[in-house]
């Protein structure tokens, strides 16, 4: 089951996501494609929010993905105890890690 999606785009958001697209080189962390990002070809970059919450842009929160990859994780519910394992994919681990700790101090 895909976690719900809530909240608002705060009016900063082009700036945030391009800064999270330049962080990660113009490259999807999911499948490392370089240059994913050419919208004259139809290839977009964008940022998908891990916790579902749009209003939430803690840089833990942020992942850059291609369409193909944005499209897969939508349908990924962090709270699953899956997720948890030793097992997923190298590229999530530093996500799943920071949303850890945050999940510690709130």
């Amino acid at each position: 089951m895909p976690i719900p999606v809530r909240g608002e785009y705060p009016s900063n958001w082009k700036e945030i996501a391009e800064r999270i697209k330049r962080k990660n080189n113009y490259r999807c962390e999911r499948c490392g494609v370089k240059d994913s990002h050419n919208p004259k070809d139809g290839n977009l970059l964008s940022i998908h929010h891990m916790d579902g919450n749009k209003s939430n842009n803690e840089d833990w929160n942020l992942i850059c993905l291609c369409q193909r990859c944005h499209l897969h994780m939508q349908h990924i519910n962090i709270y699953q105890g899956w997720l948890f394992s030793d097992s997923f994919p190298e590229w999530f681990k530093p996500h799943l890690e920071r949303w850890r700790n945050a999940r510690k101090t709130t």
